[in-house]
């Protein structure tokens, strides 16, 4: 998205009162986007069916304290995928792919009801702002960052728009900017400041304990991106060790083990036992640290353990990078490691430029992925679920499934088993996508049971985030191959 567009993307913001479909679909019509297929795949929602599948989870949550978290300001919203495999006797089981933060995409799909839950998880971050900052001579600055050409920049606009609207009622005056026409001379209680990170790469800054815009401190940061593209010393030794001591409130600051999907599994191998009630499906992993360690973990886990692993790149998303490892493959010609790894960074530098570091690796084992009947032939396919975090209770809110493009037969093609919506030739691809409703349950092979125990393992997943931060950032012992059997822990 060029500048002129976000400055037109700001100007729409602050003429109109809400974000219906009917202003998304003419603002997507503006900025060269077509928002009605978001519409109809927000249609296959089911609220009463996703509304039984909370509540039951929470109730079995409640029975074990497993969705309280200590630290409000660690977790806020996000989001985590997982696929469905099999186990031996033929039933579903949740096999974690990632866990996603602040910058969750995909929420315009929700249901206005599951809208307003989630975006309550941005609200408790602005509410924490205000209650440690705002006096009547202050101004609360909210940083938005969103991606350069974003291609779903209308879900910044029905988020604004319902933040806006919650700190009108409470009589705040609230101002919109873009960088264009931002000046550090406000009026206004509140001030959100929307920019692509292009823009923010020199214009954000860190000193004494806040993250600054243009040298004004940023109260709440909106996109864990923002703090990610911060490269400032200073502030990474503090977000490694102490972010509590942050003055300004990042939604969410646990990105380091959300960008490293080996830390998202030691997250959840450090839990395995409260997850096994729920069906949770436990893998061998571990991470890599340069090209050399990376072929011979490779090497080491294929022949260790003789099925199939997938190596995936720090960081990435929509599947750059991600590639298969076979057995038998590795075994005829060992040169294929090398070429496997060459193959994964050209694809991920394709996407992200050499400014971005696809280390530490992680190579995970591959899951035996469920099938579905779609279009004429088998696919796998993922479920994404949404949390929101709601006066220090993680809430399961709702969330999609994702089917993989192409049929799956080897598991040697990407578009066999990479489901993201938005990872094939830069166009979001919605019709892959399927609301939770009992009839995309079925289709799908499962019922409401099942997407009551994926609620439950969602919430464990990111406490585990949550309260073992350091534990699992300060974790050293990556030579193994950590996992359920024999050299593992």
């Amino acid at each position: 998205m060029s500048e002129q567009n976000l400055v037109k993307f700001v100007d729409f913001l602050r003429k109109s009162g809400s974000a219906s479909d009917m202003e998304l679909v003419k603002l997507g019509k503006s900025l060269g986007l077509d928002l009605v297929s978001f519409k109809r795949l927000r249609e296959s929602q089911d609220d009463g069916f996703t509304d039984e599948a909370r509540k039951k989870s929470l109730n079995l949550l409640n029975q074990y304290n497993e969705h309280k978290i200590q630290h409000k300001e660690v977790f806020f919203v996000g989001s985590i995928d997982f696929m469905i495999a099999e186990n031996n006797e033929g039933k579903p089981t949740y096999f974690l792919l990632e866990a996603n933060g602040g910058s969750s995409r995909g929420l315009s799909i929700l249901t206005p009801k599951q809208q307003k839950l989630i975006y309550n998880g941005y609200m408790e971050a602005i509410n924490l702002a205000l209650k440690k900052e705002y006096n009547k001579d202050s101004t609360i600055t909210i940083l938005v960052g969103v991606p350069v050409n974003d291609g779903l920049i209308h879900e910044k606009a029905i988020l604004i728009s319902y933040l806006r609207e919650n700190l009108q009622k409470k009589n705040f005056k609230v101002g919109i900017y873009s960088v264009a026409d931002f000046s550090k001379e406000t009026s206004d209680d509140v001030r959100f400041i929307i920019a692509d990170y292009k823009q923010l790469s020199d214009r954000v800054s860190y000193n004494n304990y806040w993250v600054k815009f243009n040298n004004i401190n940023v109260q709440v940061l909106i996109g864990d991106g923002i703090a990610r593209r911060l490269r400032d010393d200073d502030f990474q030794y503090i977000i490694t060790e102490n972010f509590e001591k942050l003055n300004t409130i990042i939604v969410n600051p646990v990105y380091l083990i959300t960008d490293d999907k080996s830390l998202s599994y030691l997250a959840k191998h450090l839990v395995n036992d409260k997850l096994e009630k729920y069906q949770n499906a436990t893998f061998l992993f571990t991470k890599a640290s340069n090209d050399e360690e990376l072929a011979e973990k490779m090497k080491l886990a294929v022949n260790t353990y003789n099925r199939p692993f997938i190596i995936k790149p720090h960081g990435g998303s929509g599947g750059a990078g991600v590639m298969s490892i076979f057995p038998e493959d590795v075994k005829k010609d060992e040169k294929k490691i090398k070429k496997i790894i060459e193959e994964s960074k050209k694809e991920y530098y394709a996407k992200f430029m050499k400014t971005r570091n696809p280390y530490p690796y992680t190579i995970q084992e591959m899951a035996k992925f469920s099938l579905i009947d779609w279009r004429e032939g088998k696919h796998t396919f993922d479920i994404r679920i949404y949390l929101s975090q709601i006066d220090g209770k993680l809430i399961p809110v709702g969330g999609l499934a994702r089917i993989a493009r192409g049929s799956f037969i080897s598991g040697l093609n990407k578009e066999e088993f990479v489901v993201n919506l938005s990872g094939f030739d830069g166009r979001i691809e919605v019709d892959r996508g399927l609301g939770f409703s009992p009839k995309a349950a079925r289709l799908l092979g499962l019922n409401l049971d099942h997407f009551i125990e994926l609620f439950c393992n969602s919430c464990i997943i990111f406490k585990s985030i949550a309260e073992n931060y350091q534990k699992i950032v300060d974790f050293a012992n990556w030579e193994k191959i950590i996992g359920p059997e024999k050299n593992g822990s």
